[in-house]
């Protein structure tokens, strides 16, 4: 998995809100600038938390990408995804 680079992509998001909105509304070309496959595009286009985590993202990147995309209220849904169960 290409940890950085989705690093990276979840990193500029969350500290540019340009690029927050860009993630939000065509995260296929979002991602497409960065080096990560076609399963890692996916897990962060959908927003698949858990196996985000369980494959080695920083939680702190992601809660922050997340709270940028999502607004600050998505907090909870992220506590809520981020403790289920292994798949």
């Amino acid at each position: 998995m290409s940890i950085n680079a989705i690093e990276k992509a979840l990193w500029q998001a969350s500290i540019n809100p340009a690029l927050a909105q860009a993630l939000r509304e065509d995260a296929d070309s979002y991602l497409s600038q960065y080096n990560i496959d076609d399963k890692e595009r996916a897990l962060v286009a959908g927003w698949q938390l858990r196996a985000m985590l369980d494959n080695g993202v920083h939680p702190m990147v992601l809660l922050m990408a997340y709270a940028a995309v999502n607004g600050p209220e998505a907090g909870m849904k992220y506590v809520e995804e981020i403790h289920k169960p292994q798949a």
